[in-house]
């Protein structure tokens, strides 16, 4: 199990039918029951495709080249899983369930290893700590923002892969 299978695994759910429903827009939007496991073998490769392709590129391109071009990079990204997974997914039926945040990270954590789920708690820690210290030590504005920012993020982060790790102990 890895990272991206345990991003993946966050967009599906079985219904009470025991039906496969594949939630492409997370708890923001409605699911589509996937009627057989070919199918959801289909939409699962091409999800952690999606993933294995456009976060290394996105975090590659704003350490390289800046981060202002990789939020460039998002309306692509955006738009390819959105015609991508509407090509795979538009002929089977909406789910009358809904995708809750309880359920989405429990199901993202049975994806990911406990080893993953740690370093990627005590990272955010890290930069939860690292943020505290921006916005004191800020001579700007622009630092401020950048330190409180980064704790907002990395704590909400925290928070959830916490969540994760508690869900992945009691397994």
């Amino acid at each position: 199990m890895g990272y991206f299978e345990g991003l993946t695994n966050g967009s599906f759910k079985k219904n009470s039918d025991g039906n496969t429903v594949f939630f492409p827009w997370g708890v923001l939007g409605r699911g589509r029951v996937l009627p057989d496991e070919p199918t959801e073998t289909k939409v699962r490769a091409f999800v952690d495709r999606y993933y294995k392709i456009s976060l290394p590129t996105i975090i590659c391109v704003g350490v390289i080249a800046g981060w202002g071009w990789s939020f460039l990079l998002v309306p692509i990204f955006g738009a390819w899983f959105y015609l991508g997974s509407k090509s795979l997914v538009s002929k089977y039926p909406y789910s009358e369930d809904k995708l809750t945040l309880k359920e989405g990270y429990t199901s993202s954590a049975t994806g990911h290893n406990k080893v993953t789920l740690w370093l990627l708690f005590i990272c955010s820690i890290l930069f939860v700590l690292a943020g505290i210290f921006i916005a004191i030590a800020a001579k700007s504005s622009g630092q401020m923002i950048l330190g409180l920012s980064s704790t907002i993020f990395f704590g909400a982060s925290s928070i959830a892969i916490g969540y994760m790790l508690k869900v992945k102990h009691n397994a």
